[in-house]
C-alpha cells in the first residue's frame, strides 16, 4: 500500500507536478462549484476520463496553496490495495503515516465500486469526519442505485462524464470556435464536416482522440470493449462471455433500431430473462442506452426499445457495418441530447415515424436525424405532430441550415436555445 500511495500521490514530494492534458472544463467547474458542500460522484465509462479529470482537480487545488500533502489519491484498480470492507481504513492510515496529516484533507477515490460496502463506509466517514472533502468516481451506474444513494442522501453531487463532445475533439486539434461557431464555420463548412467524419468514425475517448495512428486507435478501442465486458461485467455477474460479447456486437452494429426480445433471444439462443439481464448489465456499464416509445400509456411499456451505443468510433471498431453514417450521425444526436435530458423517446406508427421526441427545459422537441435530405423530400409528419404536442421541431442534417434544418457539427456545438434561432435561418 505505501509503495502505491506514492506512486500515485507525486505531489506530495513535487508540488510543481503535472500531467500533459486537455483540460476539461466544464466537468472542472462543476466540482470546483460542489467541492466544499458535497460529495462529488463523477461516473460514466471506463476510460471516458474520470481519472483525469481528478487530477485536474488536484492540480487546481494545490494552485490554491493547498500542501500536497492534505491531498490523496487511492486508485482501487491498483491490485496492491485491498477489497475488503476495512480497506480504506487501511490505505488511509497508510497515508497519515506516510505524510503526517489526518485532519482537513481532500480523500480522491477511483472506481470506487472494486470496495465492498462502499456507501454505508462512505456515510459513516463523512458522519465522523466533516472535515475531508471527499470526490469518488465509478464505471457502473450501481454508484447511482437506490440502496447506495439512500446512504449518501443529500450529500452527493453526481456529475456524469462522458467521452470527448465534438467541441473538446477540436480543441485538440488546436480549432478555435470563437464566440459564434457558425460564425466560424458557416462559410467553410467542409473545413468543420472533415473533422466530424473523422470523430465520428473513432469517437471521443480520450486516448483515441489523442493517438495519432489508426491501428493505434483501434488496440484502444478493441481493448476498451475487452476491458468492459471481462472487467465491469464478467467479474460482476455470472455471464456467457461468448454469448454478451455476441449480443453486444450485434447491439452496436444495430445502433437506431428497436429490438425485438423474443427474436433477439432466440437468435443468440438464450431465454428472455437472461437477455433482460444482460441488457441491464450492458446498461450499467453505459455501453448501451435504451429509449421507450414515446407514449402517456401502457404502449411504453410493451413496444420494444431503440438501442444507441456510449461511443460511435467503439461501435465502429467491433462492428461489421461501419460505414452506416446515416446511423452514427443519429448516435451523435442522441448522445448530445442525454446531455441536456433523460427524457428522450421515439416515435413510430403507421403514419410517422420520428426519431428522438425529447422534453428539454419543460418543452417537447421533434428530432429527426437525416444525413442526407433530398430537395423534394416532404416532412410534413414532423409537422402535423409538432402542432398535436405543440412542439418545437429540427431536422439534423450533413450540411442544410434554415426551414427547420441545422447542420450535424453546428447542432454538437450548441445548446437547445440556439438550435431555433439557427434552423430558423
Amino acid at each position: 500500500m505505501r509503495e502505491a500511495l506514492l506512486q500515485w500521490n507525486p505531489w506530495w514530494h513535487d508540488p510543481d507536478w503535472r500531467e500533459e492534458w486537455i483540460t476539461r472544463e466544464y466537468y472542472l467547474n462543476q466540482c470546483l462549484n460542489f467541492i466544499n458542500k458535497k460529495i462529488l460522484v463523477l461516473f460514466g465509462i471506463r476510460r471516458a476520463g474520470k481519472t483525469f479529470i481528478m487530477y485536474q482537480l488536484i492540480r487546481k487545488i494545490l494552485n490554491t496553496g493547498v500542501s500536497g500533502a492534505k491531498i490523496v489519491y487511492i486508485n482501487l484498480e491498483d491490485e496492491r490495495y485491498p477489497s475488503d470492507s476495512s480497506a480504506l481504513d487501511k490505505i488511509l492510515n497508510t497515508y497519515y503515516e506516510i505524510t503526517g496529516e489526518a485532519k482537513g484533507f481532500y480523500l480522491f477515490v477511483d472506481e470506487i465500486q472494486q470496495l465492498e460496502n462502499w456507501g454505508g463506509y462512505l456515510r459513516r466517514f463523512t458522519d465522523l469526519r466533516k472535515d475531508v472533502k471527499v470526490i469518488i468516481s465509478g464505471s457502473s451506474s450501481r454508484l447511482l442505485e437506490p440502496e447506495i444513494a439512500t446512504k449518501l442522501t443529500g450529500r452527493r453531487m453526481e456529475i456524469p462524464v462522458w467521452p470527448f463532445s465534438f467541441k473538446e475533439y477540436l480543441k485538440t486539434k488546436g480549432i478555435d470556435l470563437g464566440r459564434d461557431p457558425y460564425i466560424r464555420f458557416g462559410g467553410e463548412q467542409g473545413a468543420v464536416i472533415h473533422h466530424l467524419l473523422n470523430y465520428m468514425k473513432f469517437g471521443g475517448f480520450p486516448e483515441v482522440v489523442l493517438e495519432k495512428s489508426i491501428m493505434g486507435k483501434l488496440k484502444y478501442l478493441n481493448s476498451y470493449f475487452s476491458d468492459i465486458i471481462n472487467k465491469d461485467i464478467a467479474e460482476r455477474h455470472t455471464v456467457n462471455l461468448r454469448k454478451i460479447k455476441d449480443l453486444t456486437k450485434f447491439l452496436l452494429e444495430n445502433i437506431g433500431n428497436p429490438v425485438n426480445i423474443t427474436k433477439l433471444a432466440k437468435y443468440l439462443d438464450i431465454s428472455k430473462p437472461t437477455l433482460y439481464d444482460y441488457l441491464s448489465y450492458l446498461e450499467e456499464v453505459f455501453m448501451i442506452f435504451l429509449v421507450d416509445f414515446f407514449s402517456f400509456g401502457k404502449e411504453k411499456m410493451i413496444r420494444p426499445k431503440k438501442i444507441y451505443a456510449i461511443d460511435t468510433g467503439l461501435r465502429n471498431a467491433v462492428s461489421r457495418t461501419s460505414r452506416d453514417i446515416g446511423r452514427q450521425a443519429e448516435n451523435l444526436v442522441f448522445l448530445h441530447l442525454k446531455k441536456f435530458t433523460d427524457e428522450i423517446y421515439y416515435l413510430k406508427n403507421k403514419d410517422k415515424e420520428i426519431d428522438f421526441v425529447a422534453k428539454i427545459n419543460g418543452k417537447i422537441w421533434l428530432i429527426e436525424s437525416k444525413w442526407e435530405v433530398k430537395k423534394t423530400e416532404k416532412l410534413d409528419h414532423l409537422d402535423l405532430t409538432a402542432k398535436e404536442f405543440n412542439a418545437y421541431k429540427l431536422i439534423v442534417t450533413k450540411d442544410r441550415l434554415g426551414n427547420n434544418m441545422i447542420p450535424l457539427w453546428l447542432f454538437l456545438l450548441t445548446k437547445p436555445n440556439e438550435w431555433l434561432k439557427y434552423s430558423k435561418f
